[in-house]
């Protein structure tokens, strides 16, 4: 019995905990407001990977394209001002996740974090998928007088074989 949320008829009744595992590309990553005001916090034309592996663990990278490269090649010897924009343009964590069917949740486990304040939390995000894609959504935050609504449109990958080189 389809649940009326997922147009990919070949996946009916197919659990979230299947359906999750692999590789997923971004969509869009956006905000609304309360106001109806939608936002793209990396811009609108940001890149980024959701991984979900099948022993439970997932692994996020999101990034605002165009960021100034480094003048120098050593990926450690940026100056103050080329981390700073590197970072803030940047969105990663990893580590494990567990799937809430019942809720259409996944929980993801802040084990490494660009952003420090969240090591080591536990954050829910709702789940719904429509065809190939998935939408990752969290509860609204508040930010002084202003509540987000926070959404990450993902479209699965097409499979990707290991390349040998010779």
């Amino acid at each position: 019995m389809s649940t009326g949320t997922d147009t990919d008829t070949d996946t009916e009744g197919v659990s979230i905990a299947e359906r999750i595992v692999g590789a997923w590309e971004l969509v869009e990553y956006s905000t609304t407001s309360d106001s109806g005001r939608v936002d793209y916090p990396l811009g609108p034309e940001a890149r980024g990977l959701i991984i979900y592996s099948a022993d439970g663990f997932m692994s996020a990278q999101i990034m605002r394209p165009g960021r100034t490269p480094y003048r120098s090649r050593n990926v450690h010897s940026g100056d103050i001002g080329e981390r700073s924009e590197a970072a803030g343009g940047y969105l990663a964590y990893s580590g494990p996740y567990h799937v809430d069917e019942h809720h259409s949740a996944v929980w993801h486990e802040m084990a490494v974090s660009l952003y420090p304040n969240w090591l080591g939390e536990n954050q829910k995000r709702h789940v719904r998928f429509d065809g190939d894609r998935m939408t990752l959504s969290s509860d609204p935050l508040v930010f002084r007088t202003t509540t987000l609504s926070p959404a990450l449109v993902w479209r699965r990958t097409a499979p990707h074989t290991g390349r040998t080189t010779s």
